[in-house]
């Protein structure tokens, strides 16, 4: 039978632990938040991971890195050359959308 591990957890939003709530490298979910923290080493709760959070320094990258050409002389002494086309431009328009939060 498999074992079940359940971390502290809340189901009250925005609720957020305290250091009387979870011990050094114990976590803690927030349920309806989808935030997990964890006490660190030096007794302060921090926030592992947060769903809901987006990341506002991600970027896509998009445009065009070049191409890449090579040429090698295979063990038969015949020439073989490689041609990539290195356009990461994606088909259609690159749209971002903020979805709020899930709930």
């Amino acid at each position: 039978m498999a074992t079940i591990i359940k971390p502290k957890r809340s189901n009250t939003s925005t609720a957020i632990p305290s250091t009387t709530d979870i011990d050094v490298g114990e976590i803690a979910v927030n349920i309806p938040d989808k935030t997990i923290f964890i006490r660190d080493s030096a007794g302060n709760v921090q926030t592992l991971a947060n769903y809901s959070v987006a990341d506002p320094t991600l970027v896509f990258p998009t445009g065009d890195y070049g191409d890449f050409q090579s040429s090698v002389t295979d063990a038969f002494g015949a020439t073989v050359s490689i041609s990539f086309d290195c356009l990461d431009t994606p088909n259609g328009a690159v749209v971002t959308n903020d979805l709020g939060s899930i709930t």
